[in-house]
């Protein structure tokens, strides 16, 4: 089946991208000269340009034209199964940054409110949709760079007047400081998929239209029932989720 006219332009474009004809930061030909060039109406230029803003590989930048993305080095996460009584770690630190430079400094700034469960969180948490719930949300930088958000969801019963219902770093860790409350953890379930970002997440991750970010959903239980949702959200193009076995070599562990 022949391709579509903006298909081809688009197939065109992609190739002087990733040939390096086309480098990061170039400015692309505008719209009229597009036109000309590829003999299509506006529409069509217009197509073209949004299937590779889809792809993550242009961005428009109002009043000033269409700009060649620069390839991105992707930031990994280790999904590990934890086996016993965890540690102390907070929740940003079960999912622990083992990509290209883990030396870069990192910045983490802390939310914490009350707030209703969404049907999600609900199910999740095995409360009723509406049910107020205690939220904490943090959000992180390496070296600058948005990397993560990650919202932790703890029922009133459980968090209510405790150091998870206040803003900051809890020193020993929520896992900890649950189980000192009487819930131990006994082991979580991962969720992981992918979806369009909503407001908060496209301005946090400074995103072009088209881009998804990858969210894993992590489910804490005790031996009688969820102590925790804790949600990790990714942008798409900047991270790669690793599941380790066995012996972990020293660099990747986060003690």
């Amino acid at each position: 089946m022949a391709q579509a006219k903006y298909q081809e332009i688009a197939e065109r474009l992609r190739d002087q991208i990733t040939s390096g004809l086309l480098a990061p930061d170039d400015r692309l030909p505008s719209e009229p000269d597009l036109e000309r060039k590829f003999d299509a109406s506006r529409n069509t230029v217009r197509l073209a340009l949004a299937l590779l803003t889809n792809q993550g590989l242009v961005v428009t930048r109002q009043g000033l034209g269409t700009f060649v993305l620069g390839s991105t080095k992707p930031f990994t996460a280790l999904l590990s199964r934890v086996k016993g009584q965890p540690s102390g770690h907070h929740a940003s630190m079960a999912l622990p940054v083992v990509g290209p430079d883990p030396s870069k400094p990192e910045t983490v700034r802390f939310v914490v409110e009350t707030a209703p469960a969404t049907a999600s969180v609900a199910e999740k948490l095995a409360v009723e949709p509406g049910e107020q719930v205690i939220v904490r949300r943090t959000s992180q930088h390496i070296d600058g760079v948005p990397w993560l958000l990650i919202n932790s969801y703890f029922t009133t019963d459980l968090a209510g007047g405790t150091a998870l219902a206040q803003a900051g770093l809890i020193p020993q860790g929520s896992i900890k400081l649950l189980a000192e409350l009487g819930h131990e953890q006994a082991g979580f379930v991962d969720e992981i998929g992918a979806r369009m970002p909503d407001t908060r997440e496209l301005s946090f991750f400074r995103l072009s239209t088209g881009m998804p970010v990858i969210v894993v959903n992590r489910t804490s239980y005790s031996r009688e029932r969820p102590i925790r949702l804790t949600r990790y959200i990714y942008r798409g193009d900047r991270v790669r989720l690793a599941h380790v076995e066995g012996s972990i070599p020293a660099r990747y562990r986060h003690d």
